[in-house]
């Protein structure tokens, strides 16, 4: 049930949080655009953080032929004009605190990102309640930190992830499946930029290496990969990591930087191209290791191959599910051999990477965002309610007169 007549007539208020990196304007911006074009949508706000946002936002607003309130948070920061290089962002707990009573001043806040659900936690029962949406379709989804129990309704992408985050420690989360957000951004919003040309037509592998340590091939092989493909002449190399990945390696451009000027390999690690999946979409081969987007690029079958520098034993382990998509491989020769025989395995894989998207990521029929709406407006409908009962003047003990039954005898 989505209104209640005796919560009020008003439609409500909701927040939607572009208060963190950029990848994350994919995964919430078509919720908001689903919800307002809901009959008698709530007072939508988008809070941004940075003119990078602001410009991707409006951008992308204009495509859907939407006009939605864009608010800048405290804190905001103005970048160049046309910028969509990855920007420096104030600290994200700052931010919250800085923008704590404007956000919690909502009925409902929408975010994609876990550091927010700090505000509910710390506020407990006062101002909005939060909508979190995983922003990502990979199985390393660790849900038993404290603060991601502060959110009202977690939106899942597939049955899969909503296993994960219930065997990882919140057995009652109070999860919704919905489908893959960020497909309806490609689908409606996105403007894909070609990717730049090579000097020679090859294949064209993308290596996406992970941000975090624990999940990366990165500081084991990254380099190591690099001179791999800089002394090949098969095959071209896209260099395209998480875009945190800079962010935790403070050496990583003096790493790149010898492989800037090979003609069969192109680096970039600050633009909006690692978000809107002109790479993904632009190569032959997946090579990576803990990153989801090697479910994007699986939603279009093609050989993938992940690294295992750590020789983890990873067969046994839930967290890397996904590397069943793939050869897997845990030294240089191993890659050369995987590349050689990529093609040739490709179909024995295929159906594999099919059937793990779909449990992942969920069934594209196109209503992801328009089901996430419906669950913004059951969780504002449920807080408006809560708010209404809690205004209603209790009913008298039971025997108690009341003023209306006292008056006729006092006068008597």
């Amino acid at each position: 049930m989505r209104s209640s007549a005796s919560a009020g007539t008003t439609p409500g208020s909701v927040a939607f949080l572009f208060l963190g990196e950029l990848f994350l304007i994919p995964h919430l911006l078509p919720i908001a655009i689903a919800l307002a074009a809901t009959p008698h949508a709530p007072r939508i706000t988008l809070f941004v953080i940075t003119s990078a946002h602001e410009e991707i936002i409006a951008a992308a607003l204009a495509a859907a032929g939407l006009s939605l309130p864009i608010r800048r948070a405290r804190g905001f920061r103005r970048l160049p004009a046309g910028s969509r290089e990855t920007p420096h962002l104030p600290h994200k707990l700052g931010i919250l605190a800085r923008n704590a009573f404007a956000i919690l001043a909502h009925d409902i806040a929408v975010c994609a990102e876990r550091t927010s659900l700090w505000l509910p936690r710390i506020a407990q029962c006062f101002g909005a309640d939060f909508v979190y949406n995983e922003h990502g379709a990979g199985p390393h989804a660790n849900f038993s930190a404290p603060r991601n129990r502060a959110a009202a309704r977690i939106l899942m992408p597939g049955d899969g992830m909503a296993d994960r985050v219930r065997e990882s420690g919140h057995r009652d989360a109070p999860i919704v499946t919905v489908g893959y957000i960020k497909r309806d951004y490609m689908r409606t919003v996105a403007a894909i930029r070609p990717c730049p040309p090579f000097a020679e037509r090859r294949p064209t592998v993308i290596y996406v290496p992970h941000w975090k340590r624990c999940k990366s091939s990165w500081w084991a092989m990254g380099e190591q990969i690099l001179d791999h493909f800089a002394a090949s002449d098969r095959y071209n190399l896209i260099l395209a990591p998480h875009i945190r990945l800079p962010e935790f390696d403070p050496d990583f451009e003096a790493r790149v930087a010898p492989y800037r000027d090979r003609p069969n390999i192109h680096i970039d690690a600050t633009s909006f191209r690692l978000v809107d999946q002109t790479y993904i979409d632009a190569a032959d081969i997946y090579l990576g290791c803990g990153s989801s987007q090697a479910l994007e690029f699986a939603e279009h079958p093609r050989p993938i191959i992940f690294l295992n520098p750590d020789c983890v034993d990873w067969a046994a382990d839930p967290r890397f599910s996904h590397w069943t998509m793939g050869d897997v491989a845990d030294d240089i020769p191993e890659l050369a051999a995987a590349l050689d025989r990529a093609d040739a395995v490709h179909p024995a894989y295929a159906p594999v990477q099919t059937a793990y998207v779909a449990r992942m990521m969920g069934i594209d029929n196109g209503s992801a965002a328009a089901r996430a709406a419906g669950v913004v407006l059951d969780a504002l409908a449920c807080h408006r309610a809560r708010r209404w009962r809690a205004v209603q003047p209790l009913p008298p003990a039971e025997g108690a007169e009341t003023a209306h039954e006292r008056a006729p005898r006092a006068a008597a």
